[in-house]
């Protein structure tokens, strides 16, 4: 399929602009969050917020409902709780099965992924694991001296 993440790039920074610097947040779950961007000004459809392995049918259906995506009908791995004053090497959001862009298996099993402030990269399978843990790593950082709920 072709669920373009770099949709998100916009939809992110616009949804941000009109709440405060903040992408995003605060539903049932990350995928839940998602779904506020659906109908929102931002070009977002069910076709984009699918992500590139749920039927746009079945998304399209809870979304026309008025209800929130969550884990098993969104294909996106999505990062809530960042706002565009949080460092830039943070990532927000990538294809949870490793798509490319048309929904094929990429050379090098390259991962698409957007950084807060609407940046897209390509991370290669074989750093995948090291990034995983630098994305930990910041996400710590970014925590610390908050509190916890």
């Amino acid at each position: 399929s072709h669920s373009c993440i770099k949709a998100f790039m916009v939809a992110f920074e616009a949804y941000a602009n009109n709440h405060d610097g903040h992408y995003p947040a605060g539903q049932a779950s990350p995928e839940a969050s998602l779904s506020l961007l659906y109908d929102q000004g931002n070009g977002l459809d069910a076709e984009t917020l699918r992500g590139k392995t749920v039927p746009v049918d079945v998304v399209q259906a809870i979304l026309e409902r008025g209800e929130f995506l969550g884990p098993n009908s969104c294909g996106w791995h999505y990062e809530e709780g960042m706002t565009q004053k949080d460092d830039r090497r943070l990532a927000i959001l990538w294809d949870k099965e490793g798509l490319g862009h048309n929904g094929q298996r990429e050379p090098n099993g390259l991962r698409e992924v957007i950084f807060v402030g609407g940046l897209l990269d390509r991370i290669p399978h074989n750093r995948w694991t090291d990034f995983l843990k630098e994305q930990k790593s910041l996400r710590a950082s970014r925590n610390i001296g908050k509190e916890s709920p």
